[in-house]
């Protein structure tokens, strides 16, 4: 072959070569520009459903809700022996918010985690009002046990209502559905009142820190000198570094339990606010795939955006009611229990879940 033929059959090559690596570069560029298109038409089919979504949720989010809408009628005789009818409220929704503590030996011994904060979070549509209900780990109440294999009812127990989510199997079994029945028959005044949970949420206090860091750490007001935290009046931000000591901590300067179930409707209160003023439907949207990682709950997207509308447009200065079920400690047969004052309950109760009849 001449050394011209060389050279054109090299150009040729070359020039080959350079289209397959242009005709490359257009095929790559095809499929990242069709890639791009089908997210680009992802993300606004989200943004068109979330948006949907939430225009018809915030017409009348209630209708959003599952509730039990059963009218419930109980009757009371005053001390003049008049009797007077009141009706349960139907546009109440009560959520049981569950803090778990669990630990390696019990779950050696499959004994299951133990609620050890459980506070009602009631939500009054029609006044737009917030009543939070915290009722003390060592209250002594009636509960099932249930088997772990079906969820059916074993055996009955009296215990301290902490133990109704172990009874139950735990986070993995049926701990949640034992939880809800216990509470809904404590409050149920052996039938004279039926407050129904319609919604829960457990989260692992080892795992409060990781959602103190999805909403971004939360600014609360110190109600007594904690060492570890600062001094009465001071305002601090909650994060993964201290929330275990502002939820958990009880002895010594932490106000007992009592002081401790307080703090923690503060934090709850604190993340309502925060996501109030970060704009709570879009806080939801974007952080319910990562908080739901790290807690069980059967509140769906929608029921958390119908929720967060609520929030939205709640007064936090003004409509929230803060209780907790009074108790006294007493040992019965060498056992410590919080024994309820259950007269002051049961007019707690009836005053927030019912109104007179108007018959």
């Amino acid at each position: 072959m001449s050394e011209k033929q060389e050279q054109r059959k090299a150009e040729k090559g070359s020039r080959v070569e350079r289209q397959e690596k242009k005709s490359g570069r257009k095929t790559a560029i095809k499929v990242i520009s069709i890639t791009l298109c089908v997210l680009l038409v992802l993300c606004v089919g989200a943004v068109i459903y979330l948006y949907g979504s939430y225009k018809n949720i915030s017409k009348n989010p209630l209708d959003v809700l599952i509730k039990d809408d059963e009218t419930h009628k109980t009757v009371i005789v005053d001390d003049e022996g008049n009797e007077h009818e009141y009706i349960r409220d139907d546009k109440i929704v009560n959520i049981l918010l569950l803090g778990l503590d669990s630990s390696e030996e019990r779950d050696e011994k499959h004994m299951g985690s133990r609620s050890d904060v459980m506070i009602v979070v009631s939500l009054d549509f029609e006044h737009k009002t917030i009543t939070m209900m915290s009722i003390p780990r060592d209250t002594r109440v009636n509960m099932n046990k249930l088997d772990y294999t079906t969820g059916e009812v074993k055996s009955r127990t009296i215990n301290k209502i902490n133990a109704a989510y172990a009874f139950g199997g735990g986070p993995k079994r049926f701990g949640d559905k034992n939880a809800v029945d216990c509470v809904k028959e404590f409050l149920s005044f052996d039938g004279k009142l039926d407050i129904n949970i319609d919604y829960y949420a457990s989260i692992d206090l080892d795992g409060m820190p990781k959602l103190i860091d999805a909403v971004g750490g939360v600014d609360v007001i110190l109600d007594r000198d904690i060492s570890e935290l600062g001094k009465k009046g001071d305002k601090i931000t909650i994060t993964s570094a201290n929330v275990d000591t502002y939820t958990r901590k009880r002895k010594q300067d932490g106000g007992g339990v009592q002081g401790r179930d307080t703090r923690q409707q503060e934090l709850l209160l604190a993340i309502a606010k925060k996501a109030k003023s970060q704009g709570a439907i879009n806080m939801v949207t974007k952080l319910y795939p990562q908080v739901t990682k790290y807690m069980n709950t059967n509140v769906t997207l929608d029921e958390a955006m119908a929720l967060a509308s609520f929030i939205q447009g709640f007064n936090m200065d003004t409509g929230i009611t803060q209780y907790r079920v009074k108790v006294s400690g007493q040992m019965i047969d060498g056992i410590y229990y919080d024994i309820a004052d259950m007269d002051d309950l049961y007019k707690f109760t009836l005053e927030h879940f019912y109104k007179a009849s108007e018959n």
